[in-house]
């Protein structure tokens, strides 16, 4: 199901399941995709190679992301920004924001910072993994 519409995060808050699925918003942090035995360890190997570079990525970043990941959710993409677990989704920072009576107090906590997630085939992220 897409759920592109920007009211749609508010009902998923109450809606947890459809049709005995459970719904998981890809924007999020913790997306677990189906894999195999081979998928597995390439994941892991992949985590294991960029490790450095995750690193690197993350102290020129310090203050705008959480943490750098090795993505598994990425084909084509470079990299991707996701929300953490518990965080507000883009679309509802956006509305809140977009508030005029919105209460500013509960911002700094629920808009907290990202996660960047990178895509290990991909050769821009080759790149500069090459350069570190």
């Amino acid at each position: 199901i897409y759920m592109t519409d920007p009211i749609d995060k508010y009902c998923v808050q109450q809606l947890k399941e459809f049709d005995g699925e459970k719904l998981v918003s890809v924007t999020k942090e913790g997306l677990e995709l189906p894999e195999d035995e081979e998928e597995k360890k390439k994941r892991e190997a992949d985590a294991e190679k960029f490790e450095n570079l995750c690193k690197v990525m993350k102290d020129v970043l310090d203050k705008k992301v959480e943490k750098v990941t090795v993505s598994t959710r990425l084909v084509s993409s470079p990299c991707c920004i996701v929300t953490s677990q518990y965080g507000w989704a883009a679309t509802v920072e956006r509305i809140v924001r977009a508030q005029a009576l919105r209460d500013t107090s509960t911002m700094g906590y629920m808009s907290a910072k990202k996660h960047l997630e990178i895509n290990p085939d991909h050769p821009i992220v080759k790149a500069l993994k090459a350069k570190v």
